[in-house]
């Protein structure tokens, strides 16, 4: 209460309140619309979302990813413009559904922008990056134990608590802060002009560290279940097991990024070329083309078809059963 003020109750003028007079908050006056465990959950969704914004503490407009939905966001780098790719969906209605990958100026600038980039079929680099893996790791021991170092870093790495402590701790003194100033300001030690200021700039401050705070929180929530995938990761690496399948956090623990398209060793144009860059500073190079998905409506071979192995004479003969051959 309080939102407003009236000014002389004779015209009845009225202005808004910015802490000219006193303001009651009142909690629990009504039912809610929603519980306070939905709303803080929608604010955190609207906080990690709002990191894509061009703000002055993110200057270059880029999504800082404390969370990802797909394991190639922010990874996958146009080897022609150097921009990241963006996931497309094509033919989504039908059956030929495919996921795809495409350079990000392409998309929202046009193809004169960046001409040499393709759609790559996400499956294609999933695959890409299994025979890659399979190739380093399986082939050199070296490279095993390198990685072994770099899962232990990320087990033993703690500085997203140590750093949610540091604004916990200035956020507190924020709030010291603002209690000081509100009885300066009630002993008349400082003017309003001077208490409205200063109360502005802590009520800036405040409100960017409560953001940082709540995305570090959500990032914290997930991390306890990758660093659960991680050790079985580990695992894996050190009884040499085979990894059959994709998996998103082994990926993202060992790989910095893959830059799609380039010059190939014989100096051409290769929109499909797949250059995975680990963190080890190895690097391995795919084609994207070898490990896409069978088109579905792809002819059938009609040899395939046949249950019963034939020879190359029983192939030439055409009419076998009035025995012409």
């Amino acid at each position: 209460m309080g939102k407003t003020f009236t000014v002389d109750p004779i015209s009845k003028r009225r202005l808004i309140n910015f802490g000219e007079e006193d303001k009651y908050y009142i909690k629990n006056n009504h039912d809610a619309i929603i519980s306070p465990e939905i709303f803080t959950q929608a604010q955190e969704i609207r906080l990690r979302r709002s990191g894509n914004k061009k703000t002055i503490a993110n200057i270059k407009g880029k999504r800082e990813r404390y969370s990802r939905m797909y394991p190639f966001s922010s990874r996958l780098e146009c080897g022609f413009c150097g921009t990241v790719l963006s996931r497309r969906s094509w033919h989504s209605s039908s059956e030929y559904k495919k996921i795809i990958w495409h350079c990000t100026t392409s998309i929202k600038r046009g193809k004169k922008y960046c001409t040499h980039s393709k759609g790559i079929e996400e499956k294609a680099i999933e695959n890409a990056f299994l025979q890659s893996y399979q190739q380093l790791f399986y082939e050199n021991n070296n490279l095993t134990e390198d990685f072994l170092e770099i899962i232990k870093e990320e087990l033993t790495d703690d500085t997203l608590k140590v750093e949610l402590t540091k604004i916990v701790s200035k956020l507190n003194s924020l709030y010291k802060k603002e209690e000081k100033l509100v009885s300066m300001n009630l002993d008349g030690k400082i003017s309003d002009s001077v208490y409205e200021d200063k109360f502005n700039q802590i009520q800036i401050e405040k409100e960017k560290l409560l953001e940082e705070k709540v995305n570090l929180e959500v990032t914290l929530k997930s991390e306890v279940d990758i660093k659960s995938r991680l050790e079985n990761f580990k695992e894996i690496l050190t009884s040499q097991k085979t990894l059959t399948e994709f998996d998103k956090d082994i990926f993202e623990s060992i790989v910095e990024k893959i830059i799609v398209g380039g010059i190939n060793s014989d100096g051409e144009i290769d929109p499909a070329m797949l250059t995975i860059i680990f963190k080890t500073g190895d690097s391995s190079t795919k084609d994207a083309k070898s490990y896409k998905s069978k088109r579905k409506n792809a002819k059938i071979d009609n040899d395939k078809l046949c249950f019963n192995s034939v020879t190359d004479e029983e192939k030439k003969c055409t009419n076998k059963e009035n025995n012409a051959c």
